[in-house]
């Protein structure tokens, strides 16, 4: 039928090959680890692989989705994270309903077919030993790094990887650059692997496909798990991606979804649906963003001296991995600031971020439009109007210090308890495996009292 998507994949020698309107996108491994993979799992794996990276296509194109094999065991763990992922949609475009949007997701998804039987494989006769290892999902982002540093102090093995797509050719560059002096600096290497089915990704401003990409990357390193035996995989996801809003028609919305503790408890099915007992969780899920700067560059500045955490969109991050000009640069442009870290250090490169050409980069003015949807809800507020009152008590100059000293400054004074309880506070640990999580709240606890000294001192 001319309204049908049809759907193919096969198995390779080294990986899957997925078809989608003759076009073919391959995920392929390194031989010694496409191996150590059961071969029983082979074909469930390809059928999980090949659901993920297309479920978007019937809400981009108004057709029905076809798939020529097994219907995926995944499928009903990935449903549930994508319907309360999807709505963060309305905070990127202001056009889009969640009522229409959520009406079109259950529509679509009624019409989908599968052209195989169903297939299990019991797992009985699989390894079970694991070992005291983790595969870090690795940005060079501040939560990614702090995870490294943990784990290194922690004498827990690491497996770092960062997912290249297809479409992020500035931040693919930047990433290799830091990569190859990451490990000139600690000799330890960071695994690329590239993702071809990310060219399925919509890149207009509907987003689709971007979506579930966490789930995906969690998906796609289950070959990996079985080659290390790796006890834990782990997710840089802090306590700021557990806050929730609401939108103008009520719906209760978490524009990180995907990110929050919720989403990662439904993530650990992943690895059991292949008899593989590997913990899915993070472990800077109890601090919020600002007190991971403070830990990751006071404890470890040698790490953080590597940090990037630019969308790396725009023409300005060709040059530089601090394009300044987007919400997570200046998102951590003023973080640097409260904390009194000098962003020169670790990058950027005499952007004035604090500039009245900078507003509407922070949600502290007013709900963020573009890049992102955590900007857009406006929940990053609050955590922004402690890091200026800080960058004002220490001394930092600028035009958006002055404009929040005019309109914010007074607030800024009532709620200062309760902004320090909350942004240096020590929250949930509910994804932090037992085996790590004394140690890990120990050493949080030794920076709080540090942070809280420097605080006190500014804010008397």
């Amino acid at each position: 039928m001319a309204n049908e998507l049809h759907i193919f994949r096969k198995l390779t020698t080294a990986g899957v090959e997925i078809k989608v309107k003759k076009k073919k996108y391959q995920l392929s491994y390194p031989r010694r680890i496409w191996k150590k993979f059961p071969k029983p799992l082979h074909k469930i794996f390809a059928d999980c692989l090949s659901y993920l990276a297309t479920w978007h296509l019937p809400l981009i194109e108004n057709i029905n989705l076809v798939y020529h094999f097994s219907h995926p065991i995944v499928e009903p763990v990935i449903f549930k994270i994508l319907l309360y992922s999807i709505p963060s949609s309305v905070f990127q475009n202001k056009e889009t309903k969640n009522s229409e949007l959520i009406k079109n997701f259950f529509n679509y998804n009624s019409k989908i077919q599968y052209k195989a039987l169903n297939y299990n494989f019991s797992g009985k006769k699989l390894k079970k030993s694991l070992k005291e290892k983790a595969i870090l999902l690795f940005s060079f982002g501040k939560d990614s790094l702090l995870t490294y540093a943990l784990l290194d102090e922690l004498e827990v093995g690491i497996v770092p990887f960062f997912m290249k797509e297809p479409q992020c050719a500035f931040e693919n560059s930047h990433k290799k650059k830091l990569a190859d002096r990451f490990y000139k600096k600690f000799k330890k290497d960071v695994d690329f692997l590239p993702l071809s089915f990310g060219r399925l990704r919509q890149e207009d401003k509907s987003f689709w496909g971007w979506d579930i990409i966490l789930s995906q990357y969690v998906f796609v390193l289950i070959p990996y798990l079985f080659y290390h035996q790796a006890k834990y995989i782990f997710i840089g996801n802090e306590q700021s991606c557990n806050f929730n809003t609401q939108d103008g028609e009520g719906y209760l919305i978490n524009p990180v979804y995907e990110q929050s503790v919720a989403a990662m408890q439904l993530l650990q099915e992943i690895p059991k649906h292949f008899s593989i007992n590997t913990h899915v969780g993070s472990l800077v899920e109890p601090i919020h963003e600002i007190f991971i700067s403070y830990i990751l560059h006071r404890r470890y500045p040698e790490i953080g001296h590597f940090q990037m955490s630019c969308f790396s969109d725009d023409p300005e991050a060709k040059k530089s991995h601090w394009c300044g000009n987007c919400e997570k640069c200046a998102r951590m442009y003023i973080f640097f600031k409260a904390l009194e870290i000098d962003p020169g250090k670790i990058g950027f490169q005499d952007k004035n971020m604090l500039s009245p050409g900078k507003k509407s980069l922070y949600a502290i003015f007013g709900k963020v439009t573009k890049d992102s949807a955590y900007g857009g809800s406006g929940l990053g507020r609050d955590e922004q109007l402690l890091a200026f009152l800080l960058a004002y008590k220490n001394g930092t100059k600028g035009e958006l210090i002055d404009e929040f000293a005019s309109l914010y400054l007074v607030e800024a004074e009532k709620r200062k308890e309760k902004l320090v309880k909350e942004y240096f506070g020590i929250h949930t640990s509910y994804s932090l495996p037992s085996s790590l999580r004394k140690k890990t709240i120990k050493i949080f606890e030794k920076e709080q009292t540090k942070a809280l000294v420097y605080i006190n001192k500014l804010l008397g």
